[in-house]
């Protein structure tokens, strides 16, 4: 690619190259100065012709001519500065996080860091055993303990398993440990019936 097309005179024309048959619409264009974009001029507002919008449009560019980057295109000029500010801003904030002066250890010394906090690990709660615990009540079905949702407790069924229960909402109900271990494989009316004539 002929650098002359890269960066041209300032105020000049940028053209497409005998590549295009010489006939391909000219880039003008001119430096942009101040805020964001320095004041050295190193970003160059063009302006090309365009046919979509009518005979007279024109497409308007923000560029960086020396290396060929195109910062914003768009078609009214105030839209194209400023996406062209809002990438240099996002550049500049990228460039700054990167910067060695933000690592942690350079800003506080070692001793002045809190130790990390030793939490106690939260379990997580199967849904099926949330939705036993609040049908339940939080008690154990047979004897009325009360239960917590991460303490030690047991999904019983009213139908046992064993004698073809099926395993739905409906047949299961929250047991305290010494409970489900005594029910065995009865269904809950023959043990509550049992504990009654026991008791």
């Amino acid at each position: 690619m002929d650098p002359s097309i890269l960066r041209p005179p300032i105020g000049g024309r940028l053209t497409m190259g005998a590549s295009k048959g010489g006939g391909a619409p000219a880039i003008r264009y001119r430096p942009i100065y101040g805020g964001i974009f320095g004041k050295s001029g190193e970003y160059v507002l063009g302006t090309m012709a365009c046919t979509e919008r009518g005979l007279h449009a024109v497409r308007y560019m923000v560029l960086h001519p020396s290396t060929g980057g195109v910062l914003a295109v768009a078609t009214d000029k105030t839209e194209a500065l400023a996406q062209a500010r809002r990438v240099l801003k996002a550049a500049a904030t990228l460039a700054s996080a990167n910067d060695e002066s933000f690592v942690q250890g350079t800003l506080w010394a070692e001793g002045e860091l809190p130790p990390p906090e030793q939490g106690r690990k939260v379990k997580a709660i199967p849904k099926r055993r949330r939705e036993v615990f609040e049908k339940s009540g939080g008690q154990c079905f047979y004897c009325g303990k009360v239960l917590t949702l991460d303490g030690k407790w047991h999904i019983e069924h009213q139908m046992p398993r064993a004698l073809m229960g099926p395993d739905d909402l409906i047949n299961l109900v929250a047991a305290c440990v010494p409970c489900n271990l005594a029910k065995r494989d009865r269904t809950a009316l023959e043990f509550l019936s049992d504990q009654a004539a026991a008791g």
